[in-house]
C-alpha cells in the first residue's frame, strides 16, 4: 500500500519528462511502501512501452522480478551500510547501463550509512553519472548526513489512511498508531500479547501495584521498543480523551531515546512506570 501524495505524483511526472533529479529521498510511510514506490520509480524510467510503465514488457518484468542488470539495492550489513558497499556500487554506477534508460539505485535505511560510506558518496552525488538516480529510503531522514541531505530532493510519502491498509493488517492500526513498519512488528510478536501487555501496564499504573511489573519481563529489547510505540498510540488517544495529561507522554518518549542509546530497557521502562505512576495513574478508567 502507497499512499500516493502531491509530491510522488510531482516526481512521476518528473520522471516521465525525463527530468529527474539525481538524488532522492524517501521517507515516511513504512519500509515496503518506501520500497514499492522505488520500484514503481524504477519502472517507470526504464519501461520501453510508450505509457509507461507497463508492467509487461521484458524491462517491467525484469524489474518485477528483481533481475534488471542497471537497478540495484543496497542494504545494511547487521547494523550498517559500510564503505565497501558504496565503493562495490560506485564501481557499477560509473559503468555504462547495460539495457536500460537509467541507472536506478536504492540505498534501503539510509540513516545507518557509516561515516566513510556516506562521504564516498558524496562524489556521486557531486559528479552524478549521466542518467542514474540513487534513492535514499528511511524513517528518519534527519539520521542522513547534512552535506548529503542538502544534495537531494527530499518526498514524503504519507502514512495510509486507515481504509487504504491492506485487510490482512487493517485491525492494527489503532495499535501501531497508523504505522505500516510497526504494524507488521506488532502482527510478528501477536496481537493479543501486545494487548495485554498494555492491560497489564496501564492497571499497574492506575494501582501503584509496581509489584505486578515482574510480569512484563522478560520482554526483549525490540519487544520493549514495539510495546513503547503501541503504548504511545493508546495513552495518544487517552490524552485526547482528557483521561491523561500529555506529561505521560513526554515520559515515554524519554524512554524510548533511552533504550536507543542502549540504556538496559528493564530499568528505563520500570523507570518510567515509577514516573507514571506519580503523575497520578489512577485517573485512568
Amino acid at each position: 500500500m502507497i499512499a500516493m501524495d502531491s509530491n510522488f505524483i510531482i516526481l512521476k511526472n518528473a520522471a516521465l519528462e525525463n527530468r529527474l533529479p539525481h538524488l532522492l529521498i524517501f521517507h515516511g510511510s513504512g519500509s515496503l511502501e518506501r520500497r514499492k514506490a522505488f520500484g514503481e520509480l524504477a519502472l517507470i524510467v526504464n519501461c520501453k512501452n510508450e505509457s509507461p510503465p507497463c508492467r509487461q514488457c521484458s524491462a517491467c518484468k525484469k524489474i518485477l522480478s528483481g533481475n534488471h542488470p542497471d537497478v540495484h539495492i543496497v542494504e545494511p550489513q547487521k547494523t550498517s551500510i559500510g564503505i565497501e558497499q558504496i565503493t562495490a556500487l560506485q564501481q557499477k554506477l560509473y559503468r555504462k547501463t547495460f539495457e536500460g534508460k537509467y541507472r536506478v539505485c536504492l540505498i534501503d535505511e539510509a540513516d545507518k550509512l557509516s561515516i566513510a560510506a556516506a562521504n564516498a558518496l558524496l562524489k556521486i552525488a557531486e559528479e552524478p553519472p549521466e542518467n542514474t538516480v540513487i534513492v535514499f529510503s528511511t524513517s528518519n531522514a534527519e539520521g542522513i548526513i547534512a552535506t548529503l541531505r542538502s544534495r537531494a530532493q527530499t518526498v514524503y510519502l504519507p502514512t495510509p489512511r486507515q481504509e487504504e491498509w491492506e485487510s490482512a493488517i487493517r485491525e492494527l492500526y489503532d495499535l501501531s498508531d497508523g504505522d505500516p513498519d510497526m504494524a507488521r512488528s506488532i502482527e510478528q510478536i501477536g496481537v493479543t500479547k501486545i494487548t495485554e501487555w498494555l492491560c497489564l501496564y496501564l492497571k499497574i499504573i492506575k494501582t501503584g501495584n509496581f509489584l505486578e511489573s515482574f510480569k512484563l519481563f522478560p520482554l526483549e529489547r525490540e519487544e520493549s521498543m514495539v510495546f513503547l510505540h503501541a503504548l504511545t498510540g493508546k495513552m495518544k488517544q487517552m490524552v485526547i480523551n482528557d483521561e491523561l495529561t500529555a506529561d505521560y507522554l513526554a515520559e515515554l518518549k524519554k524512554t524510548m531515546d533511552l533504550i536507543r542509546k542502549q540504556v538496559n530497557h528493564r530499568l528505563a521502562i520500570e523507570v518510567m512506570m515509577l514516573k507514571h505512576i506519580r503523575l497520578g495513574g489512577t485517573k485512568i478508567g
